[in-house]
């Protein structure tokens, strides 16, 4: 059989790294990333790794160029919260003047049109820019990273407290290495039928169950504190997340309190052979951060 070409992009990002190393650990294939900041990524073109300048702001046959040659493409979301559904609906028409056979998307649970979230109405509008196009297609809808809880959970520890208002809202928390490893497994596959997986963790929580596994693990109660949505955006504020984090947070914490979020399905077992890590075990192995009193930010 002859090499396909796989095509990553945003190659300098977190998730993207841990699904280039998935494909270059089987080694059958040709590998392509995109990446805005090549300099970034200069030991993945040591390794073998075609890397390809672009960005998605430019002209939509200079972003189609820079796909060219793809078999099978991720496109992992960017970071361009609030304009990216639109941006993106570009990169899924470039897709198809390149000749991509297979298009693979890195969604969010329950996408929608809605004013609540500015990222869950830009993963609805590129979900729809890639049903309406005439790609093959695999959407990949990831669940709240396992990682996140970083960004609310240490301080919550520190202080005894977490004021939320999450309500009765559950999330099966999964954690990046599990949908990198879904990903991956989905971008090596020769299917060519359309198909959708919510990628997540193998329970649906509620706050008050996080927070007792916190205090299972490390022995401090921490008290759950129903607030309106106005209370936990300054709840958020000040716990010194960056401009633009609050109101995301804030965002998904809405659409987790109405039901969006407590999904789980067997997909990360169904693409990769194995079960996905709990949310205990992720936050044992990371005590450390755990215990360290403030946020931090999991890009």
């Amino acid at each position: 059989m002859n090499a396909r070409t796989l095509l990553v992009t945003g190659g300098s990002g977190r998730l993207a790294r841990h699904v280039i190393e998935h494909v270059l650990e089987r080694g059958d294939d040709r590998v392509v990333t995109t990446t805005r900041t090549p300099e970034r990524v200069a030991d993945l073109r040591d390794r073998g790794v075609e890397v390809r300048r672009v960005d998605f702001d430019d002209d939509e046959s200079d972003v189609a160029r820079a796909l060219e040659g793809a078999d099978r493409m991720l496109l992992i979301s960017t970071h361009a919260v609030g304009r990216r559904g639109a941006q993106q609906g570009k990169v899924v028409r470039a897709a198809e003047l390149a000749g991509v056979s297979h298009l693979l998307y890195t969604s969010a649970t329950s996408p929608a049109p809605t004013p609540m979230s500015a990222i869950v109405s830009d993963h609805f509008w590129t979900e729809l820019a890639i049903f309406r196009s005439d790609l093959s297609w695999t959407i990949l809808r990831h669940n709240m990273y396992s990682e996140h809880v970083f960004l609310f959970l240490p301080t919550a520890l520190a202080a005894g407290e977490l004021r939320t208002s999450l309500g009765d809202g559950a999330r099966a928390y999964v954690t990046r290495a599990d949908c990198a490893a879904a990903d991956a497994a989905a971008l090596m596959a020769d299917w060519t039928d359309r198909r959708i997986y919510d990628i997540g963790g193998p329970e649906a929580l509620r706050v008050e169950d996080l927070l007792s596994i916190a205090e299972g693990l490390t022995g401090r109660a921490v008290r759950h504190i129903p607030v309106d949505d106005e209370t936990a955006l300054r709840a958020l504020a000040d716990s010194g997340l960056p401009p633009g984090f609050p109101e995301a947070a804030l965002g998904f914490d809405v659409w987790a309190r109405m039901g969006h979020h407590a999904i789980v399905t067997p997909a990360v077992r169904e693409l990769t052979g194995r079960e996905p890590q709990s949310l205990r075990d992720y936050l044992a192995e990371h005590l450390d951060t755990l215990l360290a009193g403030t946020a931090t930010i999991d890009l």
